[in-house]
């Protein structure tokens, strides 16, 4: 189960799909229309995106059809005897190992992985909203290292936060997605490291590929700097507001997980195949958001 809605969907007032709430930078959406127009999608994609997102990160990248097939990528990478994920988590780990033919289970912390082991974690952490800190996340893999094990960390949501990410001193997958929010463009990346066993030929398609590489590492900032303003500010508003009515786990990204019954007349995305009584929630814009307030306390009154 995942958040969001297809292009085959229905129109709804959609609280369920985390990527950002300020939409796509505007220059993104005219490229992608010049590159339909030019045919781009008629030639092969010449991974020119990667020069402009080793730029923004200031690190090497290796770039991919979104982050499932970078998690994919690299987990087949790394070889792990195990891989354990740190619950709650994204789902789709799990599923990307039992692919692979990796043994995997759910794990509440470093203290239970052996030599081997490969720990994945998302920071920040979906759907909890959860931040590490580099020097943070630099201690676990320390512990971790001590009992023979790896670690792997998912930054699909770092940007949110204006984070430093953890590599290359820790293998990174990473979705742009999220964003850029446009997920339908399929755009991930391993942070960190240029290995050519992770390189094919054609990793990303050629719409994406030239919208980003003509967006640039400077659109990219600036869609950031942006967001992490509109989230700092909004984020903690509407969780102000929905706390007055439900119980809410503070989060420091756009979106947080609710405790209480579901609302009606919005998406949300329930919890329960994480184990959690609740649903998780993303903000939108300061109109939507307080529909979906007045959703949440409608059901508790």
């Amino acid at each position: 189960m995942h958040g969001g809605t297809s292009w085959r969907d229905p129109p709804v007032l959609d609280f369920s799909d985390n990527s950002n709430p300020l939409g796509p930078p505007q220059a993104l959406t005219a490229l992608i229309k010049e590159a339909v127009e030019r045919g781009v999608y008629l030639k092969f994609p010449a991974n020119a995106a990667e020069e402009v997102l080793a730029e923004y990160e200031g690190i090497d990248v290796v770039a991919f059809n979104g982050a499932t097939e970078a998690l994919t990528a690299l987990m087949a990478y790394l070889k792990p005897k195990r891989v354990l994920v740190e619950w709650p988590n994204y789902t789709d780990y799990s599923r990307i190992a039992s692919l692979l033919g990796l043994q995997w289970r759910h794990a509440r912390g470093p203290e239970e992985a052996t030599a081997g082991d490969l720990y994945v974690v998302s920071n920040p952490n979906n759907p909890t909203g959860r931040y590490l800190k580099r020097g943070e996340l630099a201690e676990l893999a320390k512990r971790l290292a001590a009992r023979g094990a790896k670690l792997l960390v998912d930054e699909s949501f770092i940007d949110f936060v204006g984070g430093e990410t953890a590599a290359p001193d820790v293998p990174v997958a990473k979705s742009y997605g999220k964003l850029l929010a446009a997920p339908g463009l399929r755009v991930g990346a391993v942070l960190g490291m240029r290995d050519e066993r992770l390189m094919a030929p054609w990793r990303l398609n050629s719409i994406a590929d030239f919208a980003v590489y003509h967006l640039g590492a400077d659109g990219l900032r600036k869609h950031r700097a942006a967001t992490v303003a509109y989230v700092a500010e909004e984020s903690p508003r509407v969780q102000r507001e929905v706390s007055k009515c439900a119980e809410v786990n503070p989060s420091p990204v756009h979106f947080f997980i609710v405790k209480g019954p579901t609302p009606r007349g919005v998406k949300v995305r329930p919890l329960e195949d994480h184990g959690i009584p609740g649903y998780r929630v993303s903000i939108r814009t300061p109109e939507l958001n307080r529909i979906l307030v007045e959703a949440i306390c409608r059901e508790v009154r």
